[in-house]
C-alpha cells in the first residue's frame, strides 16, 4: 500500500469525527453559520453520550476501503478512471442509499436504523453515530455494486475515497441543526437538492426525505417531505410527541 492510499485511508477515517468537530465549534463559539438554529430546544444528555458510543463505528468505512485494496479492486490511477468512478459511485450510492434507508422505516428492517432515530433532534455527534448493521449495509452496499461494476470497468480507489470523504462532510452537515442557507434557496434550488432543514424534520417527525443530497428520489417515489417553505418559521415544526 502507497503512503497516499495510507493517507487517504486516514482521511476517510477521520473526516467524520473532524466534521463534527467543527460543527461543535460553530455552536459554542456563536459563528455566523449556527445564527439560523432549526431545533432551539436541549439536547438531553444520554443521547450525547449514546451518539459519541455509537460514533467509534465510523471508521468503518475506511476499514472496507482497504479490505477492498487488499483484494485488488480499484487499481486503475489513471486520470479517466478517476472522473468515471467519481460519477459512478456518485448515482450508485444515491440509489442504494434510498432504497436502503427507505427500507430501514419498514417495521421488519427499522432494528438496523432505530438507533439513528433515537435522536430526535438531531446534533453535530448524531451524522457519525450510524449502527454498526446500518454502517455495514451501507458500506458495503455501495463498495460491493461498485466491484461488480469494476468486473467489466477500470475503476479507481481515490475516487471511491473521494466520494467517501464528501458524503461524510455533507451527512456531517445535514445532521448539524442549522440552516445557512436562505428562503431563495429553499423556494428555487431546494426543490432538486436536500438542505439540513429536510433530515431536521426526517429525525423529529420520520417525514420521509430520504435522499443523499438530492430529493429527485423522494420526488419520483412521491414521498411525502414535509413542510419545507420556510425553515426560519421554525416553532411550527417543533417535534410531536410520539
Amino acid at each position: 500500500m502507497t503512503p497516499a492510499e495510507t493517507a487517504t485511508l486516514c482521511i476517510v477515517a477521520l473526516i467524520g469525527h473532524l466534521m463534527a468537530l467543527f460543527w461543535l465549534c460553530v455552536e459554542n463559539y456563536d459563528v455566523d453559520l449556527s445564527r439560523q438554529k432549526i431545533y432551539d430546544l436541549p439536547i438531553k444528555d444520554p443521547q450525547v453520550r449514546r451518539e459519541l458510543k455509537n460514533s467509534l463505528h465510523t471508521p468503518l468505512h475506511a476499514a472496507m476501503l482497504l479490505g477492498a485494496l487488499l483484494l485488488g479492486l480499484f487499481e486503475s490511477r489513471s486520470l479517466v478512471s478517476f472522473v468515471l468512478t467519481v460519477l459512478l459511485t456518485a448515482i450508485w450510492a444515491k440509489i442504494w442509499h434510498y432504497v436502503s434507508h427507505r427500507a430501514f422505516h419498514l417495521k421488519s428492517l427499522h432494528w438496523i436504523h432505530a438507533k439513528l432515530h433515537r435522536s430526535r433532534l438531531s446534533r453535530p455527534f448524531t451524522a457519525p453515530s450510524f449502527s454498526l448493521s446500518e454502517n455495514l449495509v451501507f458500506g458495503l452496499g455501495i463498495i460491493g455494486g461498485m466491484a461488480l461494476l469494476g468486473l467489466w470497468l477500470d475503476l479507481n480507489f481515490f475516487s471511491m475515497a473521494a466520494w467517501f470523504v464528501g458524503y461524510l462532510i455533507i451527512n456531517s452537515y445535514g445532521h448539524a441543526n442549522y440552516e445557512i442557507r436562505g428562503e431563495t434557496f429553499m423556494e428555487l434550488k431546494g426543490i432538486i437538492l436536500t438542505s439540513t432543514v429536510y433530515h431536521a424534520l426526517h429525525h423529529s417527525r420520520y417525514t420521509c426525505n430520504c435522499g443523499l443530497g438530492i430529493r429527485v428520489l423522494d420526488r419520483l417515489c412521491l414521498a411525502p417531505s414535509g413542510p419545507i417553505a420556510r425553515p426560519f418559521s421554525i416553532r411550527s415544526w417543533w417535534p410531536r410527541r410520539r
